[in-house]
């Protein structure tokens, strides 16, 4: 069945010689990328990487990372990203979840290496790089060709917060990524010709889903970056000169920031794409200006979704409808319903969107009740965010109904947070949401109650928190106050506490 692996062979057929993949020290076609991922394949199956065992990757974007992704394709094995800004509590939870048989850790992460290696001895294979050579493996001539894999076998398992108090690992399927990239080719006309920049990170769906991915499955070129940094970025787009540009709205900022970005000019790029948080009119001028031949694209979906479902192709459609993402992609179907679950008579909105088609996930990994929650038995998703559509058919995202932060291209839990502060000695109660920041999009904030006869002080909450979770999770501003409001229920209602913090703030 398809998949991205025999997708890149045919790439390798139909365009010889076509360079698929770069970087500042390699420059790949389509053949030698997937010779690459078929040795890739076959070294981590002597490793125990067999059909359906996992493979735990935690680095930057790389070649490697991407021929990893179609290698998923060749043996079978499933491939788990996992977010660099990963502390070493929230890795060993990982570890201990999807169980894999390998773990890759770039040789940069040695600090997290480290502090986890004696409670993963026995348990994984950890390697810090693979070998830059190793030979053509003896392969069945169709296994070579078209991969060896179905529709539904599962490809990536990308651990997603949800309103649980841990990550869940989202699976999706071969059939999601490919449909994915068919989706982007249909609606966006992308095909051979493109070339893109990958500068997302690859543990995210978006890495990978979002324009870069689908250029590359088309026969396209893919240019990477290990990180994204301003400076280099922009010289790169320079240099490169891309047809499609995907940057988070935090990316885009720091682009934006730059005292002369607005002086260069980039003709190339026929079609921007921004996500995770608005941006103000001023920055979008901006990008106008410099990709002065680029349709400006916002968009809408999630990991379950193997990421897009709305989405606008040309500038004038959301310039002329303010506020909207875009319109539902025709591989599609879509519902209302209320917070029971019901269907509502008007499917204009406003309610929670459920979606069906080719590229909704499989479930979560290991949590069949969280996957019934999630997905109804005939396969609609359950958004959990409220959209509305207009007459003209586009469409507004209003809100999320599962208590999520969105803070620099990450979702984050507020039950996460709230439990790692809950768990400091000082601290009675705790409440965390998010408050609107231009270049966070969310400003991840917290409100404490100290614990009877407690003493406590901001810096060394955060100080807590750095120890248990993520960077990105930590609070950027902690209030320590005397109560926290409650409905008769005994439940937080995070509104009025949203309010009273604004007011705080505006003193």
């Amino acid at each position: 069945m398809p998949n991205i692996y025999q997708s890149a062979m045919f790439n390798a057929e139909r365009f010889p010689g076509k360079i698929a993949v770069s970087d500042a020290a390699a420059r790949l076609d389509f053949s030698q990328f997937c010779q690459r991922a078929r040795a890739l394949a076959k070294y981590l199956e002597g490793l125990g990487a067999s059909r359906g065992e996992r493979v735990a990757i935690m680095g930057d974007n790389s070649i490697d990372y991407l021929a990893l992704m179609h290698a998923t394709a060749i043996t079978g094995f499933i491939l788990v990203p996992v977010n660099i800004r990963y502390s070493a509590d929230e890795l060993l939870y990982l570890i201990d979840d999807c169980e894999p048989k390998v773990l890759l850790i770039d040789a940069s992460l040695s600090k997290i290496s480290e502090s986890v290696a004696c409670k993963l001895s026995g348990r994984v294979t950890v390697l810090h790089s693979l070998p830059e050579s190793l030979p053509e493996p003896d392969l069945p001539a169709l296994t070579a060709r078209f991969g060896n894999v179905e529709d539904d076998d599962v490809s990536l398992i990308l651990y997603t917060s949800g309103t649980t108090s841990r990550p869940k690992g989202a699976m999706l399927t071969h059939g999601n990524l490919v449909w994915n990239a068919i989706n982007y080719m249909v609606e966006l006309g992308i095909n051979e010709k493109a070339r893109a920049i990958l500068a997302t990170p690859l543990f995210h769906v978006g890495g990978f889903g979002v324009v870069n991915g689908p250029v590359l499955y088309a026969g396209g070129s893919l240019h990477i970056l290990p990180r994204f940094d301003p400076v280099s970025t922009m010289a790169t787009l320079t240099e490169i000169q891309p047809t499609h540009l995907f940057l988070l709205s935090t990316m885009w900022v720091g682009l934006t920031d730059m005292e002369d970005f607005a002086t260069h000019r980039i003709p190339s790029v026929s079609f921007v794409q921004t996500a995770a948080a608005p941006l103000g009119e001023w920055r979008q001028d901006q990008i106008r200006q410099v990709f002065h031949n680029a349709e400006f694209s916002w968009g809408f979906g999630q990991t379950e979704s193997c990421v897009t479902t709305i989405k606008n192709r040309y500038t004038h459609e959301i310039m002329s409808h303010p506020g909207s993402t875009g319109y539902f992609w025709r591989h599609f179907s879509y519902r209302f319903v209320d917070e029971d679950r019901r269907l509502l008579p008007d499917q204009k909105g406003p309610g929670i969107l459920e979606i069906k088609g080719p590229t909704v996930f499989r479930g979560y990994w290991r949590q069949p009740e969280l996957t019934r929650e999630t997905l109804t038995p005939d396969g609609w998703l359950h958004t959990g965010d409220t959209i509305r559509i207009d007459e003209d058919g586009f469409a507004y995202f209003l809100g999320r109904s599962k208590d999520m932060i969105k803070t620099g291209g990450e979702n984050v839990a507020a039950l996460e947070v709230e439990n790692c502060l809950a768990r400091h000695e000082s601290v009675m109660e705790a409440a965390v949401l998010g408050l609107p920041h231009e270049y966070w999009g969310e400003e991840l904030v917290a409100a404490v109650v100290p614990a009877t006869g407690g003493a406590l002080d901001a810096g060394e909450l955060q100080a807590f928190c750095r120890q248990h979770l993520a960077g990105f999770k930590v609070p950027k501003r902690i209030f320590v106050i005397d109560s926290l409001p409650h409905s008769s229920s005994g439940k937080i209602q995070k509104f009025m506490l949203k309010e009273k913090i604004s007011s705080l703030l505006s003193q």
